[in-house]
């Protein structure tokens, strides 16, 4: 593995990737940024954690957003641009927390557009997980003890929403193959065969 490597893993919901995340980071005994990122990107802006939480899975017409885009205008130290609404000062933060903690060494990130953020990185691994939906309804079923059309229509709502949330962001389509540089299917090598896969890719780099 390179010095200083940074994996992002984009994933469908009911994926795993969330749970694969953490196990290469584990196995790689390396620092997996979830929380952090909110945490961090609250403090640089001064706006309440809860406006962060899920952002790559709100739409852009929400009505928490609706309401705070007419109440609230950014300081110019924190974005540089007063006027810049909320929605770009969330993701603007969370960018530049990102890219802080990616100088700082081999880490892992989940969604919220890393691989786009972090594709200049020379050392940047873009990682996609998917799975098919049955296999993917399974999942979601017994993780959140729903139906099985609940949890399909939880599915393809959710996935819309990321799909929507990267495209608005990097002008590019979420599922774009070429947007990483390594997918894999979890349903076919399950979780402990996607880490598997995962890291042995990162030592081939």
């Amino acid at each position: 593995m390179k010095e200083n490597t940074v994996i992002t893993i984009g994933r469908q919901f009911g994926s795993g990737g969330h749970e694969i995340a953490t196990a290469v980071a584990e196995a790689l005994s390396i620092p997996y940024y979830d929380k952090e990122i909110i945490v961090e990107a609250a403090k640089k802006t001064g706006l309440d954690e809860n406006l962060f939480k899920n952002a790559e899975e709100r739409t852009m017409s929400s009505f928490l957003y609706s309401v705070a885009l007419g109440a609230y205008s950014p300081a110019s130290n924190v974005t540089g641009m007063p006027f810049m609404n909320l929605n770009e000062t969330i993701f603007r933060a969370q960018s530049k927390v990102i890219s802080d903690f990616a100088e700082k060494g081999s880490c892992v990130f989940v969604g919220r557009c890393a691989d786009h953020i972090l594709k200049d990185h020379p050392a940047c691994c873009r990682i996609f997980v998917y799975a098919n939906l049955k296999d993917r309804i399974d999942r979601i079923q017994k993780l959140y003890k729903l139906s099985a059309g609940d949890a399909e229509d939880l599915i393809n709502k959710t996935d819309k929403k990321r799909a929507s949330f990267y495209s608005y962001y990097t002008g590019q389509k979420w599922h774009n193959l070429q947007n990483y540089d390594l997918c894999l299917n979890s349903a076919k090598l399950g979780i402990a065969g996607s880490v598997e896969a995962i890291l042995a890719y990162i030592r081939q780099l």
